[in-house]
């Protein structure tokens, strides 16, 4: 009964913490599942009380037990828990989880060289892979630790999904980003299960953009943020750019409200439907912008991030959706240029490849 719910969070949770204070292997696994159960039904005050009780354990849960635990952690965060206090504990799990994997994957190589490496989603291969870690490294301690990592470094990544999506601020600030890039960089093609959060936090936010239109002979400089892709970007310039050419904008562009609304914060169940191209992304040295890449692929060029729009070579069309559906996303024309000034950049950049 309803009358019978107010406390029944905090109850749980406490459950856990006696398992973990217990070292109860049995008894957690009973007991978060049954803290989930109640969550879906607490108000956002108790998810707020909640959240760091439940944040206070994942350092005595170390990497493995701690990037399981994490998930329901993150789990709370979108529910409607306030995020703070697990942003810094999951930057700090992650980074070393992807670590721990980055050696997991040197020592797998020097012993097994071009092995297939195991898959980081199937547990069952947690002790094999510990006996051959432990032919890499000079104690079972290190060879353990990195194959908590391999297997764990997933696990981390999806409350780090949920907390990189939540605002510009998070992923600004978000602990240790570059590491992670950089490890990250590392593992590319061999951990596909970390695209996303690896892609979250290359998302650009405040960034400036040249936006130059070929045929017109238009220049803009928009802002963008939140934005995930270029199918993402290709779209927004479309909506924010079309329209009477007395305006400065562009004529002959066909964009249906509903793309724009998807591309920018509409909730999932407005996804649907097909987006068909308005351009061909070109940069300052005329090389194509590719839709499946992000802004944050696009290089500078004499200091800013240049695109071109040219007319499409053929028709191109994608799903009507954001890849990310908790973060949204902006994109502001700020200023349009001169025509002295568009045609000036215009005869800077190269001609498209």
């Amino acid at each position: 009964m309803i009358f019978n719910r107010r406390g029944k969070l905090a109850d749980r949770v406490a459950a856990v913490e006696a398992a973990v204070r217990d070292r109860g292997a049995a008894a957690m696994t009973r007991a978060v599942p049954r803290v989930w159960e109640a969550a879906q039904q607490a108000s956002v005050a108790e998810l707020d009380e909640a959240l760091p009780r439940c944040v206070a354990l994942l350092p005595r849960l170390g990497t493995g037990a701690g990037g399981e635990f994490s998930v329901l952690c993150g789990a709370l965060v979108e529910l409607g828990a306030r995020p703070d206090a697990l942003v810094a504990p999951v930057a700090d799990g992650f980074a070393t989880a992807l670590a721990g994997a980055a050696r997991f994957r040197a020592g797998w190589q020097r012993v097994r060289g071009d092995d297939a490496l195991p898959d980081p989603e199937d547990p069952g291969g947690m002790d094999e892979s510990v006996g051959v870690l432990t032919e890499a490294y000079e104690t079972e301690e290190a060879a353990f630790d990195a194959v908590q990592g391999w297997y764990g470094a997933g696990t981390w990544a999806m409350p780090a999904i949920t907390l990189l999506q939540q605002s510009a601020a998070v992923r600004a600030t978000f602990p240790h980003r570059d590491r992670l890039l950089a490890t990250g960089a590392e593992l590319e093609g061999e951990r596909p299960d970390l695209d996303c959060v690896l892609g979250l936090l290359r998302v650009l936010d405040d960034e400036r953009l040249l936006v130059l239109h070929r045929a017109t002979g238009r220049g803009w400089w928009v802002t963008v943020g939140g934005v995930a892709d270029n199918f993402q970007l290709h779209t927004l310039l479309a909506g924010a750019l079309s329209g009477p050419a007395e305006r400065g904008l562009v004529e002959g562009l066909t964009v249906d409200p509903a793309w724009v609304a998807v591309a920018t914060d509409a909730p999932e169940e407005r996804f649907g439907g097909t987006v068909v191209g308005s351009f061909n992304l070109v940069d300052g040295y005329g090389k194509w912008i590719w839709n499946e890449g992000a802004p944050a692929d696009i290089p500078l060029f004499e200091g800013v991030r240049v695109v071109v729009l040219d007319p499409p070579p053929y028709q191109r069309s994608w799903n009507n959706i954001r890849r990310f559906p908790m973060m949204p996303a902006s994109l502001t024309v700020a200023e349009a240029l001169a025509p002295a000034e568009a045609a000036d950049w215009l005869a800077r950049v190269a001609p498209p490849a």
